[in-house]
């Protein structure tokens, strides 16, 4: 049984895929990949092209499939304090509280700085 999850992730970059491609990919029939198809793009998630037997996602529906987080082993994750008009180097960066305020700081590391969460 095709897992519709499977489905959207094997078209989520909004290129063109070849039925028969996808029919390989997902383990399932062309004949269930084509009625899928046509399904979905009667209510406009897709684009199906019948005539070349390919099948694109609707860029609309392409912005709500979750993005795949890149698993990072190496990255490190810190949480510090910075007190009021202080300032701290992190990997050569230079981070400043020019508040009135203690401020929690976040970041996400691994070869320099990616993420920076500042919360008051």
């Amino acid at each position: 049984m095709l897992s519709i999850d499977k489905f959207f992730a094997a078209i989520k970059n909004g290129g063109w895929h070849s039925i028969d491609e996808l029919s390989d990919k997902l383990g399932i029939p062309t004949s269930k990949l084509e009625e899928l198809s046509k399904f979905l793009s009667e209510r406009g998630l897709i684009t199906y092209q019948e005539k070349n037997r390919r099948i694109k996602i609707q860029p609309l529906w392409r912005l709500l499939l979750p993005e795949e987080q890149p698993s990072d082993p190496k990255a490190t994750v810190a949480t510090f304090m910075i007190p009021p008009q202080a300032s701290i180097d992190i990997q050569s960066t230079h981070i400043s509280n020019i508040s009135n305020v203690e401020l929690a700081v976040s970041l996400r590391i691994d070869n320099k700085i990616r993420e920076v969460t500042i919360a008051v």
